[in-house]
């Protein structure tokens, strides 16, 4: 497939999507959003691609999160509110796949450019990023993201974000005192440091190991400690008796 408003390319089993809109802040319309999706199946379905790096083009904007004017156009067109649906459909397959997923911020991260910071597996931003949060402010419920960033970082922080809009902008400094990202990097050293943490889990040698740790983490997560670590043990013996294993 061509894209036109995103950019993949892959390297040593690891494959980086670059957001490749920057004249409209990288905001997300109906096109971009099957584009990440057809991308992100690739990575699903190719064995080769062990680990995936997201971030966008530009200085200004990571991602602005939904293409509001097309959303309107949409929305006066057909009598209802258009938008929420073109995300669901990628942001699922986010959130399902088992291999690793590095998220590399530089600039605003605003609405909807949250899902890709809450879905990916790590997390790390340049030094100018900075997130906001806009969905109440055009009438719009932040559930999701907010969902999902509840699980990585304080509850309060998250409900001020999605609650106060706008008038709540997190820096790359408290975005790393909170949890949000791992690490913070100069603007010209953020995707060189995102391909090395992508080459470092790439390179391993079990593919098998890797998956069946991120499934183990998120599994325990989602079912709570007392069913949570059961689960973990019962991961751990999925690939207990492989060839992976064994040659390890």
């Amino acid at each position: 497939m061509e894209f036109q408003d995103i950019e993949v390319t892959t390297d040593h089993g690891v494959m980086t999507l670059v957001l490749n809109r920057p004249e409209r802040m990288n905001a997300i319309s109906k096109a971009t959003g099957e584009e990440i999706l057809a991308a992100l199946t690739t990575y699903r379905d190719d064995h080769d691609l062990r680990a995936l790096v997201i971030t966008g083009a530009g200085e200004k904007a990571f991602c602005s999160g939904l293409y509001v004017t097309e959303a309107a156009e949409d929305s006066a067109e057909s009598g209802r509110t258009e938008g929420y649906t073109i995300f669901r459909p990628w942001t699922d397959l986010m959130q399902s796949l088992e291999k690793p997923i590095i998220c590399a911020v530089n600039g605003a991260c605003v609405g909807g450019g949250w899902h890709l910071v809450a879905d990916s597996d790590i997390v790390i931003c340049s030094e100018n990023a900075r997130f906001i949060d806009t969905h109440v402010n055009i009438g719009l419920i932040n559930g999701v993201e907010a969902a999902g960033l509840a699980w990585k970082m304080p509850l309060g922080v998250v409900m001020r974000m999605a609650l106060e809009g706008r008038d709540f902008v997190i820096d790359a400094e408290d975005a790393h005192r909170w949890g949000l990202v791992t690490e913070v990097t100069p603007r010209a050293e953020l995707l060189a440091k995102a391909t090395l943490i992508a080459r470092n889990i790439a390179d391993k040698a079990s593919p098998l190991a890797v998956r069946g740790t991120k499934r183990a983490v998120h599994g325990a997560l989602r079912r709570g400690f007392l069913e949570g670590i059961p689960f973990a043990w019962e991961t751990l013996e999925d690939i207990q008796d492989t060839e992976d294993v064994a040659e390890g």
